[in-house]
């Protein structure tokens, strides 16, 4: 290489050298960063993904177990809390003996 060369030259001089060691970057099946990139690149969505979905499956989940505890609790209260004392002697009595 002529050390009189513009820097400009001497890269461009570099580049088509060094042309050969990249051909496998541009054309598929694309060389070993080039795919390497990729594959990180779609993990990362696949990543991303399955986080979005593990994150509502929780958030279901959670309103799926406050919904059923609500429930739960309000029947609870209903038959604690029975507001109709005719009824309830009602039921007493249709549980003893009448003679």
């Amino acid at each position: 290489m002529n050390p009189n060369l513009p820097d400009n030259d001497k890269w461009q001089i570099l580049l088509q050298k060094s042309a050969s060691t990249f051909q496998g970057d541009a054309a598929p099946p694309y060389g070993f960063m080039t795919s390497t990139l990729a594959r990180l690149k779609a993990e990362k969505r696949d990543r991303d993904i399955l986080e979005r979905i593990g994150f509502r499956a929780l958030f279901a989940s959670l309103a799926i177990l406050i919904a059923t505890g609500g429930i739960t609790l309000g029947v609870q209260l209903q038959s604690h809390f029975n507001f109709d004392p005719e009824l309830k002697s009602f039921v007493q009595a249709d549980d003893s003996l009448i003679s």
